[in-house]
């Protein structure tokens, strides 16, 4: 029996549990060979020999919330289920430092750092349940990605086990080095494709204790992308600037009944720090803006509430909807959002938008019930009007099945390097086949 050395409890075999590793966020659907579920290194290492004696597809696996198509199998593959290997290991509070598995829950390690005032900024859609090891496989953000950055910004160190069963480590627990390649950068984003990640070292930040939050209302999106502009070359460093457009609002409020404004677009915005500055800076940031209604209140949660309840509201209005992540520089912000608009009116498909304005990062929201031809053609428009205006094709889900058709838009003589790498690495191409190209 193959990869017997793994117990018969962490070894799934049964329909009915393989089923439930078949997809993740997407519509992408495959049926693994059978799953394991390693707890250790010792373990993840025997698993990934075999798999390369034997030339057997693996792919590793966390919580399964990737919007990309990452984690689906390719039919009869083994996925390896890392959420076992869930320990914090370290927290080297003097360095601002943690070290965990790759199974660790980004909302469970941030309650664990609270004792030390310290926290992992990226916050993820799914950060209540997604794990460590995803993050750092699609260079995960979030809403505080405008501030905080993405998960690439605090990756200090890896430990990776290699196609061939070899484990590296790479990085430092220093601040800094000028020694080699970039490598732990390098494994950043890689969706699986290069090594299996067994232990991650993080750098983190002291958590602010002060925050300020407002909801501003503007007549149409691009009123709401030039405020956008404004505050961030002012200077002022919001912790969250978030967009909502006209569709959005209107969804959520039938499904929520918040008392949103009907608004051509709303920005959501929140400072943080550690004093009452953080007021002051919210003022400044209004006043920039110019919009036409302002909204504080106190708690702050209650403002969050429809950002929160955007893609559920949607969901229900269109269950076969296509979520995207394209990113412009925040100079062009408002062309997007009209392109936006054109693409919906040119192909007759309903698109509702928000997203992460304050670093450029939209969610285009197509509401449709099916994939089809006139959904694809829209999407290539879409990717290529972003990347027209200097953008990309991900800014935080990664490429997976969902976008690797399109890689070749943006990345054109630079895609031969990566799959050159990645033969390099992975000769036998059995370590997440089939994604990113």
């Amino acid at each position: 029996m193959p990869f017997d050395f793994i117990p018969e409890e962490r070894r799934l075999t049964q329909p009915e549990e393989l089923l439930t590793y078949s997809y993740d966020a997407t519509d992408h659907r495959g049926r693994p060979g059978l799953v394991l579920r390693p707890v250790s290194r010792e373990e993840v290492v025997e698993i990934v020999k075999e798999a390369h004696e034997t030339g057997t597809p693996i792919v590793p696996r966390g919580a399964g919330t990737s919007l990309s198509g990452g984690p689906v199998p390719a039919d009869g593959a083994v996925v390896l289920d890392l959420t076992l290997m869930d320990r914090v290991r370290e927290v080297r509070e003097g360095d601002r430092l943690v070290t965990v598995e790759p199974g660790v829950v980004y909302a469970e390690l941030n309650r664990h750092l609270e004792e030390y005032g310290l926290f992992f900024p990226p916050d993820p859609g799914s950060g209540s349940v997604c794990t460590i090891g995803g993050m750092v496989a699609a260079n995960s953000s979030g809403i505080r990605a405008v501030k905080y950055g993405t998960t690439r910004d605090y990756v200090a160190r890896l430990e990776v086990v290699l196609a061939d069963g070899r484990v590296i480590e790479t990085g430092t627990y220093a601040r800094k080095s000028s020694s080699g390649y970039d490598l732990t950068g390098f494994f950043v984003g890689s969706e699986g494709t290069l090594g299996v990640f067994t232990e991650v070292t993080l750098r983190l930040l002291p958590k602010p204790t002060h925050y300020a939050a407002a909801r501003l209302a503007f007549d149409g999106p691009g009123d709401a992308a030039e405020a956008v502009g404004r505050i961030i070359a002012s200077g002022l460093e919001p912790a969250v600037l978030e967009f909502m457009d006209r569709n959005t609002l209107r969804t959520v409020e039938e499904y929520t009944g918040l008392g949103l404004p009907d608004a051509g677009g709303v920005l959501l915005i929140e400072m943080d720090g550690f004093d009452d500055g953080v007021e002051d800076s919210l003022k400044q940031a209004i006043e920039l803006a110019g919009a036409g209604e302002v909204e504080t209140a106190t708690p702050r949660e209650e403002l969050w509430k429809a950002r929160k309840a955007a893609l559920p509201s949607l969901a229900r209005r269109a269950p076969g909807l296509v979520l995207e992540d394209v990113t412009v520089p925040i100079s062009r912000l408002p062309e997007m959002l009209q392109g936006i608009e054109e693409i919906a009116g040119e192909y007759g498909i309903a698109i509702a938008t928000f997203g992460h304005a304050g670093d450029g990062n939209l969610h285009p929201t197509f509401l449709v019930e099916e994939r089809d031809r006139n959904l694809e053609a829209a999407l290539e428009r879409l990717f290529s009007h972003a990347l027209a205006l200097g953008g990309t094709l991900s800014g935080e889900h990664g490429i997976g099945l969902e976008k690797k058709g399109y890689m070749d838009l943006e990345h054109r003589g630079s895609l031969e390097l990566m799959k050159a790498i990645k033969r390099e690495l992975d000769p036998g191409g059995i370590l997440n086949p089939g994604k990113v190209f």
